[in-house]
């Protein structure tokens, strides 16, 4: 390096995805959990500060909506009751700028709006904007200016340029929310056009807050329904590829990268950090940054770039904890204020609402129907009967109901299931098994299409060698647990020896003959291609989201504005004994042949081992990810 150069050490810190999640708790359980949680990254980005002092502070999206808290978060902002408590602390946390994710949309621009009116940060998104007049919703950049110190103690001024994109399907997955009242464009092409207006404008580096995965995608089918111009979901590895962008932020997807435990060095390509989700990571890119002052080439260079996730708890746990107590000693008010709306959550998740007289929980969903999902479909069809009977040509065709486990493992990881034990139902535990603020939806289609929706939803599965008598893997953990919908009043199999229709994301189509066998009603007849039938399902889905092209292409008939939680709550409130949801025989897996899956779940299954001889399974020990392995030898194969 040139003697007349001057070197700085700059930190970019992210999080991404926290989903309300401000303590380190687990309202689902009612719990303590330190392995998540906005205020313990807290003490992370204190120490990190305290050993860089250029450091950088971003957020990446999906920050407002989630869980118990997030709920009443909302409702109190709704009423004008102080500021949101996720902005609260990330103002005393000192973020430089944030953009915002698909779900922080789910409570409606309106209220968005009001949270983020009180946030001491700038809040970019570059490609939403206004309908009539083209005015962007949010600011589409941001220029920062920072003083930095070099190496050797000299001070500089460096500008940070930093746009944001959310993924454009947000129009179609909230379109029952916005309503049209924003439009979303391209994230690649909005993305370029801010990263080359920064440079322009004298931007010595630029950062992308992009609310989206890493995946590569080759077939698209995300856009399905919402014209030729919506663009890709999980774009972060593209914009990163633009010529103007120098750092990424990515996130969406919930994943970890770089991996746990590596460093990705990226010289001369662009850093990507993407940091998990909940709080369970801290992104971290440490550039170097060099400055040569001979008229050429004047200006700031990145001359290595270290990109890593720090686990929160990992080896920095102990210097994190330590910074944590002294940025809550130095502030008593937010700790009062923190405190106050994390017990009044816990007071209001303690109602109950019923009694249910068996155990609800996800840990054998993907492989036999459970009674938690069966009490999502109880009470859908429930609701939906009523709305139906003001319909007199649409309540005599047949009703079925399309139900996941929201709560299931997978990219999640094994300690995220649904685990309600047998007695009181609280509010609470109506929040683990529906955790999402979805609308109910009745869609109509086809026979011939529900085929379809089922092969998405199979690709849960890996494929199975029927001739191989080796242990191999069944399910997928890429695949995200709330995809796997089961069609409720139907019967069929899942064929795993076929290779699956799509990938694990639906973001590529396969040209295989498909898995779905032997598709029925649930009294024996087959379905025939022609006739209609009408589908209960969540906003959500009914819209397409998770890449289930045939319910984009599907018409609604009926949406409602009640939230499927809201049916779950009525319906149980509505029986006077205990509920007892039976499990509908619905679907089976076959194709197995001399083959031995290990099917992967989490390890709190072996509470409800007594389960084990009915479906077939044994016990084969553990993941390298902690999940419980279980050789699976179902009972009774096929339908």
């Amino acid at each position: 390096m040139p003697r007349d150069a001057s070197l700085v050490h700059l930190r970019v810190l992210a999080t991404a995805d926290l989903h309300a999640t401000l303590m380190p708790f687990d309202y689902y359980s009612d719990s303590a959990d330190d392995r998540i949680g906005l205020v313990r990254i807290a003490g992370l980005v204190e120490a990190a500060r305290a050993d860089t002092p250029n450091c950088l502070l971003f957020d990446n999206g999906d920050t407002f909506q989630g869980g118990a808290l997030g709920d009443l978060a909302a409702q109190q902002a709704a009423r004008g009751n102080g500021p949101h408590p996720m902005i609260l602390a990330m103002n005393a946390l000192g973020y430089d700028a944030a953009t915002l994710g698909n779900h922080d949309f789910d409570y409606g621009i309106d209220l968005l709006r009001g949270i983020l009116a009180d946030a001491g940060f700038p809040v970019v998104l570059a490609n939403a904007q206004y309908p009539g007049n083209g005015e962007p919703f949010r600011p589409r950049h941001v220029l920062l200016e920072r003083d930095v110190q070099d190496l050797d103690g000299a001070w500089h001024v460096l500008r940070i340029g930093v746009t944001g994109t959310v993924p454009p399907q947000v129009s179609r997955w909230n379109r029952s929310i916005l309503n049209g009242d924003l439009i979303f464009g391209d994230a690649v092409a909005a993305a370029a056009c801010e990263a080359q207006s920064l440079k322009a404008a004298g931007a010595d580096i630029v950062v992308v807050l992009t609310h989206s995965g890493l995946e590569d995608c080759e077939t698209n089918l995300a856009s399905v329904g919402d014209g030729p111009d919506i663009g890709e979901e999980n774009v972060a590895r593209t914009i990163a590829a633009l010529a103007e962008v120098d750092v990424v932020i990515a996130g969406h997807t919930h994943e970890v990268f770089p991996p746990e435990g590596a460093c990705d060095i990226v010289p001369p390509n662009v850093s990507i950090v993407q940091p998990g989700s909940l709080g369970s990571h801290l992104g971290c890119i440490d550039l170097a940054l060099v400055k040569q002052q001979d008229g050429a080439a004047d200006g700031w260079k990145i001359l290595k770039a270290e990109a890593e996730a720090l686990r929160l708890d990992g080896p920095a746990r102990g210097a994190g904890a330590k910074a944590l107590r002294a940025f809550i000693r130095a502030r008593p008010g937010l700790r009062r204020t923190i405190g106050a709306r994390h017990r009044a959550t816990r007071a209001e998740t303690a109602r109950q609402i019923g009694v249910s007289a068996v155990p609800l929980h996800t840990f054998f969903s993907a492989i036999a129907p459970c009674a938690a999902t069966q009490l999502m479909a109880d009470a859908q069809r429930a609701a939906a009967r009523e709305v139906l009977a003001d319909h007199a040509a649409l309540r005599d065709l047949p009703l079925l109901c399309a139900v996941s486990p929201m709560r299931s493992g997978g990219r999640s990881g094994p300690d995220q299931f649904t685990d309600i034990p047998a007695g009181p139902i609280l509010l609470r535990h109506i929040s683990d098994l529906y955790c999402y603020p979805n609308s109910l939806s009745i869609l109509r289609l086809r026979g011939r299409d529900i085929p379809t929706w089922l092969e998405r939803s199979a690709s849960i599965f890996l494929r199975i060698d029927p001739e191989d008598p080796s242990p191999q893997p069944l399910i997928d953990h890429d695949f995200a647990g709330y995809n796997f919908d089961r069609l409720d009043g139907l019967l069929y199999e899942i064929d795993v020896s076929v290779p699956a229709r799509t990938d694990a994301h639906g973001e590529r189509l396969f040209d295989t003959p498909g898995r779905i066998r032997n598709l029925r009603h649930a009294d024996g007849r087959p379905v025939d291609p022609d006739e209609d039938v009408l589908i209960v399902t969540n906003s959500y889905r009914a819209s397409g989201g998770g890449n289930f092209r045939i319910c984009a292409e599907s018409e609604t008939v009926l949406a409602v504005t009640t939230h499927v939680r809201d049916c779950i709550v009525e319906f149980i409130r509505s029986r006077r004994a205990p509920i007892r949801p039976e499990p509908a025989a619905t679907f089976t897996l076959s194709g197995f042949g001399k083959a031995r899956p290990a099917f992967e779940t989490g390890p709190g299954a072996l509470q409800h081992q007594r389960e084990f001889d009915g479906l077939g399974l044994t016990c084969l020990g553990y993941s390298d990810r902690g999940f419980l392995r279980l050789d699976y030898r179902p009972r009774n194969p096929g339908i």
